[in-house]
């Protein structure tokens, strides 16, 4: 017997399956599977079965590997390749509450996925592995779903690309929403987890993959021509395939995204040349009147425009309330215009509302996602602000809020303000919830126009807070006032907040217009929201519907303004136009010289009294998405439009009309 020979091993039937076991990791898995079987009893809120079968399914995965050989391994791990950017499109649509296949067409599937696939097919080529790209992949497109779930969540839209050159914006306001997981949230974060144990079961790969040039170059070429045809070629346009304006989920997430960089450039408009710009100017009426017959003899001593956030009347969804919100702002009549402006955005983009109405300029002719704050504001840029400096008014820009928010510093000094003041420059604030309030915000402006020399004219555009998303905080310093009746009383109790919000900031109105009814200073002070407000739930789809026609669109777009003064000017109520409008309508009734582009916005009211990045309104009651659904008239005077708007802004300062859209006319 030879004593050194070594006993033969025993061959159990375990050792001839394709298995083994992880034993050091039966202890990480038990843990890891009681950990997560309570967070989510506790926490979750899911039944207790469901719960087991994720705690069992981590239990299972973590310990647990293949033994295969290397060509079985390979295929498997190609496989997971092809199937996770697949699982990364269904979760971020998921996520978003689209069923993308049910809801897009097949073209509109294929073009999605295959970004999915561009982005894993990157991230292969940077790893050399099947399975490391395709759980890196599946990760990344999972934190892109979430982001954008929380982005529709408090925005009501997807995520553009504008986003990206806005996120200190959102950091500033992020504190004041709730992220508190929804159970969508949670189940797809746990399938993302188990499809990324299930890659831990297979064989590690050995080093890179080693590229052959006879796959990669037609891989590589087809990828190649997807991306210049898609992004530089017409062919998009062609095919009139562009960005949802009304619901952002409607073209899968990718897909939106990757249209808004398409039409992110602006191109010449149709027919665009110096010739026709000077018959524009030539047919340029020598006055046009918006309002009545005529504007007030008196010149403002102070000018007040207050954008207010999110200021809204919700009877225009036939909404009931157990009382008015918004009393005092109906009751003026006298010395009163007012009615509704239909904002371009809805939800946030505070700053899109912004530049339309300090420009006059419309977002239906600019790329879909952007933010001209961001883009397009140059120094020097045309506005109401240079303008009112060349009349001789102070000019005062206030928002009590933090500096960072839509690039505003730069902006505002590009507009030429005189004066800028953000939240660290009010005195005596006091708050509601976590803003300062408008009544404190309004007893600011008081404030300057007693502390200012005598004689000075001021000119204040006043961005406000108040009323600022979300709306499920603390009922701070904010009484329960009005609230939904009728069949959805007590369903929403987020628009509950907002409405008593308003019935705040009417009470702010009328201490403002009150005041000033007492000063000798001719004042006129124009107030409108910025957009409506981006309540959680199925609000909106609830009240209006789904699939709808273009007039019933526009009531999500629809906010109150008001323009009244202290001396005698028209007056009028139910007036509809866009919030380009507001600052010819402004200077109109005021009294205020007018330059010759509100000249010509004036004019146009008349044939399109509503352009927005949602649609039009023509001057026979016809609202449509299309602008070809128009009259001729009406698309003739867009077409003006669109060209003394590209002229302003993508033209170079040698090119541009002299002295049309900021030096006052005379």
């Amino acid at each position: 017997m030879n004593l050194l020979t070594s006993p033969t091993p025993t061959i159990t039937p375990w050792d001839k399956l394709p298995v083994a076991v992880w034993k050091r990791g039966l202890i990480v898995a038990a843990v890891s599977a009681v950990a997560l079987f309570s967070a989510l009893m506790v926490w979750g809120g899911f039944p207790w079965a469901v719960c087991l079968g994720w705690a069992l399914a981590v239990f299972v995965l973590i310990p647990l590997r293949l033994r295969l050989g290397e060509k079985a391994a390979l295929w498997l791990g190609r496989l997971c390749f092809v199937l996770y950017p697949f699982a990364g499109f269904c979760t971020v649509e998921f996520l978003s509450g689209l069923d993308p296949f049910a809801t897009l067409s097949p073209l509109y599937l294929a073009l999605n996925l295959a970004f999915y696939y561009l982005i894993a097919l990157l991230l292969y080529l940077i790893t050399g592995r099947t399975k490391l790209s395709a759980g890196i992949s599946l990760g990344l497109f999972w934190f892109i779903g979430l982001a954008n779930c929380y982005v529709y969540t408090f925005r009501g839209r997807a995520i553009v690309p504008g986003d990206l050159l806005t996120l200190g914006t959102a950091a500033n306001v992020a504190g004041n929403y709730d992220f508190t997981p929804s159970a969508p949230q949670v189940l797809s974060a746990l399938l993302c987890l188990v499809l990324v144990l299930a890659l831990a079961v297979l064989p590690r790969q050995k080093g890179r993959a080693q590229l052959r040039l006879r796959s990669a170059l037609p891989v590589g070429a087809a990828a190649l021509a997807f991306l210049i045809g898609f992004f530089a070629t017409p062919l998009l346009s062609a095919k009139g395939i562009q960005p949802s304006g009304w619901d952002t989920r409607t073209d899968g997430f990718a897909l939106h995204f990757a249209l808004c960089i398409y039409y992110s450039s602006a191109d010449k408009p149709q027919g665009y040349s110096q010739q026709a710009l000077d018959a524009i100017v030539d047919s340029l009426p020598d006055s046009q009147s918006a309002i009545g017959d005529g504007t007030a003899d008196t010149e403002p001593v102070n000018v007040i425009v207050i954008m207010n956030e999110s200021f809204s009347d919700l009877s225009v969804l036939g909404v009931e309330t157990n009382r008015d919100p918004l009393s005092f702002y109906h009751s003026l009549t006298e010395n009163t215009i007012k009615g509704y402006a239909y904002s371009s955005v809805f939800g946030g983009t505070t700053a899109n509302s912004e530049y339309e109405f300090l420009t006059g300029h419309t977002m239906a002719f600019l790329p879909p996602g952007t933010v001209p704050y961001q883009m397009y504001v140059e120094p020097g840029a045309d506005s109401l602000v240079g303008q009112m400096d060349d009349l001789g008014y102070t000019t005062i820009a206030m928002h009590p809020f933090y500096a960072s928010g839509w690039n505003r510093p730069t902006v505002y000094a590009d507009f030429g303000f005189d004066q800028v003041l953000f939240y660290d420059s009010y005195q005596n604030a006091s708050w509601i919830r976590a803003f300062i309030s408008d009544q404190s915000n309004y007893e600011n402006i008081v404030r300057l126009c007693e502390e200012k020399e005598e004689g000075e004219k001021l000119f204040f555009f006043n961005v406000t807070m108040q009323n600022h998303g979300s709306y499920d905080q603390e009922w701070v310093n904010l009484p329960r006032e009005v609230w939904l009746t009728g069949e959805l009383e007590g369903l929403y109790p987020t628009v509950d907040q907002f409405l008593s919000l308003m019935y705040q900031s009417d009470l702010a109105l009328e201490y403002l217009v009150n005041y000033f009814s007492q000063s000798e200073e001719p004042t006129v002070i124009l107030l409108f929201g910025d957009h409506q407000p981006q309540v959680y739930g199925t609000f909106y789809e609830d009240v209006l519907g789904t699939d709808l026609d273009a007039e019933t669109a526009q009531r999500k777009q629809a906010v109150p303004f008001l323009l009244w003064a202290n001396y005698d000017i028209p007056e009028a109520d139910g007036m509809e136009l866009s919030i380009n409008y507001l600052s010819s309508l402004l200077t109109e009734c005021a009294g205020i010289p007018q330059t010759s582009y509100q000249r010509f916005l004036a004019a146009l009211w008349a044939e399109v009294p509503v352009v927005n990045a949602v649609g039009f309104l023509d001057g026979d009651g016809t609202w449509s998405y299309d602008a070809t659904q128009l009259s001729q008239d009406a698309q003739q005077g867009l077409a003006s439009y669109e060209m003394l708007q590209y002229n302003a802004l993508f033209e170079s300062p040698r090119s541009r009309l002299e002295d049309f859209f900021s030096r006052p006319s005379t």
